[in-house]
């Protein structure tokens, strides 16, 4: 059986937070931001992807991360990116299961961090096809 939501979001939370953070962000109720209220906690942080898993356990699907395209991983064009929420929008979600129009926004992905990725993917190509080489090498020299 699912836990309601705000006792679900409360049990994850004492998973991460010290009871004095936890007791301040109760304290604020529906109107405390589950992301916002919970950044300035210096020994964890409450990240998007647990808020996304914990609406998913009420039935919330979350969106598609990319607009489909075959090269979406290679050179994507946009990013997808989530608003901070309240606690009474998040449970008001996990009751109607409808993401509000402003839940989101598609920001674009600049050239810079673009080259950045094909550069690190470059270089993990190169990385793997050195290490098989390598190993294809002792492999010939250990069978003669």
């Amino acid at each position: 059986m699912v836990k309601p939501f705000e006792k679900g979001l409360h049990a994850m939370l004492e998973t991460r937070l010290s009871p004095d953070a936890l007791e301040r962000f109760k304290a604020r109720g529906d109107d405390a931001w589950v992301i916002g209220d919970l950044d300035d906690d210096t020994k964890t942080d409450f990240y998007i992807d647990d808020m996304l898993l914990l609406l998913k356990l009420h039935g919330v699907m979350p969106l598609a991360e990319q607009k489909v395209s075959p090269f979406w991983w290679l050179w994507p064009d946009s990013c997808l990116v989530y608003r901070d929420f309240t606690v009474g929008e998040l449970k008001a979600l996990a009751q109607s299961k409808v993401w509000p129009a402003d839940a989101y926004t598609y920001e674009p992905i600049g050239l810079g961090q673009k080259i950045a990725s094909l550069s690190v993917m470059l270089i993990l190509a190169a990385l793997m096809v050195g290490i098989v080489a390598l190993l294809g090498f002792w492999l010939v020299r250990w069978l003669h």
